[in-house]
């Protein structure tokens, strides 16, 4: 028979993962809209362009001991440039979107009504 204090620590172990793989997935689909919408003004004022088109590149959850963040690389193009973020979101109204400046360049070519 096992003892009851290693069912309690094998049954909290079990919660504890059970929440820590849902906060996974919940955090950044919740986060996702505004972290796009904090890119796309990062770009749109960057890029001095008002149309910028953004794509999630990836999505994850970064744990700290008393916090989570949702983390989203962003692409964003517009008038002929384009650039990369990466977004941290604590929750849809605190997000902030960390850009690499210098690697700011010139947007491939592409066929006019061709996405990448």
């Amino acid at each position: 028979m096992i003892p009851s204090s290693t069912r309690r620590y094998v049954r909290a172990l079990a919660l504890g993962a059970a929440a820590l793989a849902s906060g996974c997935v919940n955090i950044p689909q919740q986060n996702m809209a505004a972290a796009v919408q904090t890119a796309r003004s990062r770009a749109q004022f960057e890029l001095d362009c008002p149309q910028v088109e953004t794509s999630v590149l990836s999505q994850k959850t970064v744990e700290g001991i008393r916090w989570e963040l949702a983390e989203y690389t962003i692409g964003a193009r517009g008038c002929g440039r384009q650039a990369v973020y990466l977004t941290y979101c604590r929750d849809p109204e605190d997000c902030n979107a960390i850009a690499q400046s210098g690697r700011i360049q010139p947007a491939p070519f592409q066929q006019p009504g061709m996405l990448p």
